[in-house]
């Protein structure tokens, strides 16, 4: 009885050249999964900018509705503007309620027409205190400003970004969406040919 295996022949070797293609292969392989890993990352601390210069703005416009309310005290105290003064108050209630980029927009738009109105009111000559919560808003308005600027530049490029290949797919799996700009009222139209209209 011959003993088991015996007669059998042991597999043959891979070629070499297979070889090269299954180590090419697996090279290849371990690029593309790194390449995406890296996309989704860069996706990733994207919108986690965006979103910590969402919190820096969100700060700056609680500083913006300080100052404002700063100045009803301050123009109640001293008696000016009686008329705008109570619309002023609502204004400033109507932006602290607001939550998220327009509807935020819109109630900043709403103080600016009213402020327009009061400071028309104002007389020429005006008291410290007056002078000093101006200052103060003027302040707060440029700190807004700039916080603004900053976060909108973020989202929109992280809205640009998504729209290529690989992010689109990416953002689309893993739930990410574009966050909305905070536009002024009329700053829409302009926003939106000045940096989608190439596209």
């Amino acid at each position: 009885m011959e003993a088991e295996g015996v007669g059998e022949t042991l597999p043959e070797a891979l070629p070499e050249g297979w070889i090269v293609l299954l180590i090419l292969g697996l090279l290849l392989v371990g690029v593309v999964l790194l390449w995406l890993w890296r996309a989704r990352r860069r996706l990733e601390r994207g919108l986690q900018r965006v979103d910590a210069a969402w919190m820096v703005l969100e700060k700056a416009v609680g500083a913006r509705l300080e100052a404002l309310e700063a100045m009803v005290v301050a123009l109640e105290q001293v008696g000016y503007v009686p008329e705008a003064r109570g619309r002023l108050r609502a204004a400033v209630e109507a932006l602290r309620a607001a939550r998220g980029p327009r509807a935020l927009a819109e109630a900043d738009g709403a103080v600016e027409e009213v402020l327009l109105a009061l400071y028309r009111g104002l007389p020429r000559e005006r008291v410290e205190e007056i002078r000093a919560v101006q200052n103060r808003l003027a302040l707060a308005d440029e700190e807004r400003d700039r916080a603004r600027t900053a976060y909108n530049d973020l989202a929109l490029s992280w809205a640009l970004l998504v729209r290529r290949f690989p992010y689109r797919t990416l953002a689309r799996r893993r739930g990410l969406v574009p966050r909305e700009p905070f536009l002024l009222v009329g700053e829409e139209a302009d926003y939106v040919r000045r940096h989608f209209g190439h596209l």
